[in-house]
């Protein structure tokens, strides 16, 4: 249980974290590419050693690792895209709302049992991220001609958690296989970010700034083992995946929205407290229904 509490604090960072890149001027681009890159020398000093070897360079994961690693960038650039074009309110609810994409897959390739309480439990999780991501504020007109920016990252955020809980099942045999396979999917991330950025560098003249540099290594390491308790986190016997995988997002989801409410003032309407409260509900339901 540990690990799941561990994945939420880690996420919770991150996305806190975030929130800060438009006060200090950040440039999330070059700051998520850097983190990529921190990310694979926190593994490498974690596991302390060099895990580019014959070995893991021709072992059954490392497909999986790079397609994992494209993700990951390429959801981020979405996440970015429609955050501006169509609003935070409902890039964030796909975002969350992606938790029934593993939870269905859950059941299907690994027969995990469906009772009347884990269904109630799932209900309430999808409800409350509703609730919690709702806004009073009337969202950019903008959003209809970015309609299909939202099904992409509902899709794509789900696939992430569904692939992970694939490899984990059957490719990683030990703690150590499970860090080599997150060091190269960090490193296909970073190898992408970086190919874009220098791009980006070239045709738009974007330069880069000592802030988003030390934006991307505060993001980095945190961001290394959030999914590194994750995917411990899904080795837990006593809660399946499709419990884990719901708690570990609503749960991130409650910390930022309360962390949000403290410390940046971020007003929450009624519709916004139910959410919190069915939100609390669900993972308590998830838990008992397990």
């Amino acid at each position: 249980m540990i690990f799941i509490i561990l994945s939420i604090l880690f996420n919770a960072y991150v996305g806190v974290i975030f929130k800060y890149f438009g006060k200090w001027n950040i440039d999330s681009q070059t700051a998520i590419v850097v983190n990529y890159w921190v990310c694979v020398v926190t593994g490498c000093l974690f596991i302390s050693e060099h895990p580019f070897t014959q070995s893991n360079i021709t072992s059954d994961w490392l497909p999986w690792s790079i397609g994992i690693g494209i993700l990951l960038i390429s959801m981020f650039n979405i996440m970015s895209m429609a955050s501006v074009r169509i609003g935070v309110t409902l890039t964030q609810a796909a975002n969350k709302m992606s938790l029934a994409i593993p939870v269905f897959f859950s059941f299907y390739l690994y027969q995990e049992g469906l009772g009347l309480i884990k269904i109630v439990g799932l209900l309430c999780a999808l409800i409350g991220v509703y609730f919690i991501t709702v806004s009073d504020k009337v969202q950019s007109k903008n959003h209809n001609k970015n309609w299909w920016l939202l099904p992409l990252l509902f899709i794509g955020s789900g696939t992430i958690d569904t692939i992970m809980k694939f490899v984990e099942t059957n490719f990683i045999k030990n703690n150590q296989s499970l860090n080599y396979y997150l060091i190269y999917c960090f490193a296909a991330a970073a190898i992408m970010g970086s190919l874009y950025l220098a791009k980006q560098i070239v045709m738009s003249n974007i330069k880069l700034n000592s802030q988003s540099l030390l934006a991307g290594i505060l993001l980095g390491i945190p961001n290394y083992f959030s999914i590194y308790f994750l995917l411990k986190a899904l080795q837990f016997k006593d809660l399946n995946s499709s419990s884990i995988i719901p708690i570990n997002n609503i749960g991130i989801l409650i910390l930022v929205t309360i962390y949000g409410f403290i410390i940046f003032k971020e007003k929450l309407n009624m519709r916004n407290k139910l959410g919190l409260g069915l939100a609390a509900c669900s993972i308590l339901l998830l838990i008992l229904g397990s």
